[in-house]
């Protein structure tokens, strides 16, 4: 057994890229667009993070897939920063979500999770773990 994933790297690329380029082709306004991303886009790219490992590089495209989209949408051109994009509105952005933050998130509730876990067999393996030398 390997820990190839380029399959289920492949297959996790197809499904936001088929929704958006429905999405772009679309009549749906740029509020409208981010939301969409907000509910349905990232939450389908996050569904796969608590199982396979992601390198920059995919989050990178899964970030650049989404920024095209939105900088279409609000007709800004491609050199437009997607710092400015994933700005909060509050600050003078336009509040489009980054898969690095749900990337993250999800890392981190895993790992908690895991920490967390009361059976026996995850407490001695944890606790052989985090045990210093002497």
């Amino acid at each position: 057994m390997d820990l190839d994933w380029k399959h289920k790297h492949r297959r996790v690329d197809k499904n936001p890229k088929q929704k958006l380029d429905a999405l772009e082709g679309s009549y749906a306004s740029p509020r409208q667009i981010i939301n969409i991303i907000r509910t349905a886009i990232n939450p389908s790219l996050a569904y796969a993070f608590a199982v396979i490992p992601c390198s920059y590089s995919h989050l990178d495209k899964w970030d650049a897939m989404v920024g095209r989209v939105t900088k279409g949408k609000h007709n800004l051109c491609c050199s437009t920063l997607t710092a400015m994009i994933c700005e909060d509105v509050h600050n003078f952005g336009l509040g489009a979500p980054s898969v690095y933050v749900e990337y993250h998130r999800c890392s981190a509730v895993a790992l908690v999770t895991g920490l967390e876990d009361p059976s026996d067999s995850h407490q001695t393996v944890t606790t052989n773990l985090l045990r210093f030398p002497t």
